[in-house]
């Protein structure tokens, strides 16, 4: 397949013997070839290969009224594809197994399955007997969507932020990344936050949760600053990515 620039020098040396109709029926063509990359690229956000995984590292903080500190506790998880199952609609069906284990030191156990449908204009995630869009393809600014479209929870709508943008974490650097927010909510007497970042070719590589319940007393209120009296705060991070044979 020529590119764009290609096929310029393909008609250059010819341009006395070709129309100017037909030239310019080249560069759309040619120009069509190259938006028609645009949805191939987006599934690479969240790639899917039976045998593959993902570790994490993941903390979680946990407050509670009459505490002044959170109960704070770590471990890793692992996100293994297990099998897929593909149709003549261009729709794959994943299974996904989910793997915990305290330290790196232990073994992993399965506490978890999950599937993931992944369709030509979507992504599909199903855990606990909920169904959550996690992504609307292609992967553009403009695309808003209700996360919850596929459940019976309250309108959740999600866009896309910092689309094929660099991204160092966890001592990785992840060249091309974008950021999926689902909930962005704060008020006076609580927060909640729901991001995901995604990199290409590799797939989720960070997932951050907050639910906060501030105190209500007049005390509180008057304050500029917040306190926590109940909710959690939890971050998975990328750790390393593999495949099994």
């Amino acid at each position: 397949m020529h590119t764009f620039s290609d096929g310029i020098r393909l008609i250059k040396g010819n341009t006395k013997k070709i129309p100017w109709t037909v030239i310019l029926f080249f560069f759309w063509i040619s120009a069509c070839q190259e938006s028609s990359n645009t949805p191939v690229d987006s599934y690479r956000y969240f790639p899917l290969e039976l045998g593959s995984f993902i570790v994490y590292d993941v903390k979680q903080d946990v407050f509670a009224a009459g505490s002044s500190e959170p109960v704070t506790s770590a471990w890793q998880e692992k996100d293994q594809v297990e099998s897929s199952t593909s149709n003549v609609d261009n729709v794959t069906d994943f299974i996904v197994s989910k793997y915990r284990r305290n330290s790196e030191t232990d073994y992993w156990h399965k506490f978890k399955e999950y599937s993931i449908k992944s369709s030509p204009d979507k992504i599909l995630t199903t855990i606990d007997n909920q169904t959550v869009f996690s992504l609307a393809l292609p992967v553009e600014s403009y695309v808003r969507w209700n996360g919850n479209t596929y459940n019976s929870l309250d309108v959740e709508n999600y866009h896309y932020e910092n689309i094929d943008k660099s991204v160092s974490l966890s001592g990785h650097l992840f060249e091309s990344t974008v950021k999926v927010v689902e909930r962005m909510d704060s008020s006076v007497i609580n927060k909640y936050v729901s991001v995901k970042q995604y990199a290409k070719g590799v797939g989720l590589i960070f997932d951050e949760q907050i639910s906060f319940e501030y105190c209500q007393t007049e005390q509180c209120l008057s304050s500029d600053t917040r306190e926590i009296e109940s909710g959690y705060h939890i971050v998975k991070s990328f750790n390393s990515v593999g495949k099994n044979n």
